[in-house]
């Protein structure tokens, strides 16, 4: 993966600025430190930052197709792509390089945007048409690369990151109040929204086609949909399909021309990783783990068994509340978004590592949590069946409007959280709440949770909520390319996704509610049993508190009672 930016111009011609673009990409070289290259017309100006895997001497963007009418600019990897380029080879298609996203435009050219039913992979691209003078853009199924974009003077301007959107001359660093408050209501700010103002997030899953100023399309390609019935093929059918399905995912993210390695966080989903990397690889890789000063949270014990099990080499940082405080400034510059959790902070630190190590991509393992109901919160919506009345009127009317299901409970009761923010918010702005509360407009399309269990209402509203613009945006991606490191995540693999949804909710969690049951029995004899049978412990950094300690002068400036009063967002009263 690497960085993009550009602009198209949506009402004329010979209007755009190389040199604007080429700023734009200089605040995305931590994404692609390795080259940086511009393609340019009087319609178009498409910029390509890269941080090289394959094919490192002729890998190089833009690419164009055979006649030089299609031109790709692309941030991500294509997984199956040796499988799509043997079939568009077979259809008469020439391709110029041996870097995987080259068959994204060769797909273009058979299949129109229907092409996105074809990629398995992590991508965020743009193709401009010169001919028919559009571009194409798209993101992939589960959000894992961004793209941003806005208009400016009638310019259509993307990235892969806002801060590159901000070098266009005159773009106003406005703030988003809305999403303000779905931070302050969900586990995160939800495409297409952003913290600025008239910036926006393209939605995972999503294609947009321009062409002009009034000819804008934007559709879903594809979203997580259960299917109706899911035929019941018993236990043993989904252990194995699960462990060769994800074999295949790794070793699909394990080809490169460059080194790659894991992380070891002591918990299931990453030890699952490192003991099939080490049973089927022939190969030692690298392995990186992230301790914690405070015992309470460390869990250097099970990091140990694994990474003994696996005979990587292994690299360990020890964390305290110092660094904390030490990496907060670089990771809001970073995640270009508000933080409420400080483990984004060890996250940088574990990609800093990986980066002194010379190791340019690494697996993880986000995601299991999602579609195996590794969350407290699947437990817990078990338990509520049996407590009459646990949303009255009021929450189950705020449920069917935001979620379209009223007996549809996430996280926290929202009318009793709304009252708490009306308290929180400085008074202007709590006096407007109405205006841009998270709990006023609709979030699910219409029906999208019908007909669903209670599992798997949860594994969309995760998917969702936590997973695009959250768990793979300011603690994933912003993360690991702050440091010119790539992440992948196996079990975000598009064919073990479509796995994941035809497996009954009771083998995810079973009748005892041991969560990932089924993952688990696959992983019996492959991971250490003391992995396997200990207590699922979330992977957490020290908290605000801890950070306060520090007095840090910063972060005591940030919090004090005058500059929460003179940035007039909140009650200063209220927070004191």
């Amino acid at each position: 993966m690497c960085g993009i930016a550009g602009m198209f111009d949506l009402i004329g011609e010979n209007r755009l600025q190389r040199d604007i673009i080429q700023n734009m990409l200089q605040t995305l070289k931590h994404r692609g430190p390795d080259a940086q290259e511009v393609f340019m017309d009087k319609k178009a100006c498409l910029g390509f930052a890269r941080l090289s895997f394959l094919d490192l001497a002729g890998g190089m963007q833009p690419i164009f197709n055979e006649n030089k009418k299609l031109v790709l600019i692309c941030n991500g990897e294509i997984y199956n792509f040796r499988e799509l380029r043997k079939n568009l080879e077979a259809k008469g298609h020439v391709f110029c390089s041996n870097v995987d996203v080259e068959v994204i435009l060769h797909l273009y050219e058979q299949y129109q945007e229907k092409m996105l039913n074809y990629l398995n992979g992590q991508f965020a691209f743009v193709i401009y048409d010169v001919e028919n003078q559009e571009i194409f853009c798209a993101r992939d199924h589960m959000g894992i690369a961004p793209f941003f974009y806005t208009i400016q003077d009638n310019k259509f301007l993307f990235a892969s990151e806002i801060k590159a959107l901000l070098e266009y001359p005159g773009i106003e660093k406005k703030l988003n109040l809305y999403a303000v408050d779905q931070l302050l209501t969900f586990p995160g700010c939800l495409a297409p929204q952003t913290f600025f103002d008239g910036i926006h997030a393209l939605e995972n899953g999503h294609y947009m086609k321009i062409r002009k100023a009034e000819d804008v399309v934007q559709k879903e390609y594809w979203d997580m949909r259960f299917p109706e019935e899911i035929e019941d093929r018993g236990e043993q059918y989904y252990i194995e399909k699960l462990y060769t399905t994800l074999e295949k995912a790794i070793k699909n993210r394990l080809f490169a021309d460059v080194p790659i390695g894991f992380y070891i966080s002591g918990g299931l989903d990453s030890s699952i990783i490192a003991c099939m990397i080490h049973k089927h690889m022939q190969t030692t890789y690298h392995s990186f783990a992230i301790d914690f000063s405070d015992r309470s949270i460390s869990e250097s014990k099970y990091q140990r068994i694994i990474q003994r099990q696996v005979k990587s080499v292994h690299h360990k940082k020890l964390f305290t509340e110092h660094d904390i405080s030490r990496y907060m400034k670089s990771v809001i510059y970073h995640a270009e978004t508000p933080l409420r959790e400080s483990y984004d902070t060890a996250s940088m630190a574990l990609s800093e590592m990986v980066h002194q190590n010379k190791i340019k991509a690494v697996l993880t393992g986000e995601g299991a949590d999602e579609l195996f109901c590794g969350y407290v919160g699947y437990k817990f919506d078990v338990t509520r069946k049996h407590q009459e009345h646990f949303l009255n009127d009021e929450e189950r009317n705020i449920s069917a409007l935001v979620f379209g299901d009223p007996d549809f409970f996430y996280e926290r009761k929202l009318a009793d959280l709304e009252r708490v923010k009306r308290k929180l918010y400085a008074s202007d702005k709590a006096a407007a709440l109405d205006e841009f509360s998270a709990i006023k407009r609709p979030l699910f399309h219409d029906g999208t949770l019908k007909g669903l269990d209670m599992q798997q209402k949860r594994n969309y509203a995760d998917y969702k909520l936590r997973l695009p613009e959250h768990l793979l945006a300011d603690h994933g991606d912003r993360m690991v390319f702050a440091n010119s490191v790539e992440a992948r995540y196996p079990f975000l693999d598009q064919e073990m996704v479509e796995l994941a949804l035809q497996i009954p909710s009771k083998y995810k969690l079973n009748k005892d509610l041991n969560e990932k049951y089924i993952l688990k029995k696959m992983a019996r004899g492959l991971v250490p049993d003391q992995i396997l049978d200990r207590t699922k412990f979330a992977f957490v950094a020290n908290g605000v508190p801890e950070l306060i300690k520090c007095e840090d002068e910063y972060v005591l400036d940030m919090l004090s009672y005058s500059n929460i009063k003179r940035m007039g967002i909140f009650n200063a009263d209220y927070v004191e």
